[in-house]
């Protein structure tokens, strides 16, 4: 895993990615089509693939493209 210094797009793009997360009013199908959305945007941001991410609060977000 690498570690980066994230530019504020790549901010906004995480906090979206787990505000999506944590939405308990999205359904399953409806939160898996949302984060392949933000994660190609974070992917775009940072310029490369991303497998994971690290949150502040020290959880693991897997690319929902890896769980397909």
């Amino acid at each position: 895993m690498a570690w980066f210094n994230p530019t504020p797009r790549e901010i906004s793009a995480l906090e979206q990615i787990e505000t999506a997360l944590e939405d308990s009013q999205l359904e399953h199908p409806r939160r898996e089509q949302l984060l392949k959305r933000l994660w190609a945007n974070l992917e775009e941001a940072h310029g490369s693939r991303i497998l994971s991410v690290v949150s502040p609060e020290g959880n693991i977000i897997q690319s929902p493209f890896e769980m397909s």
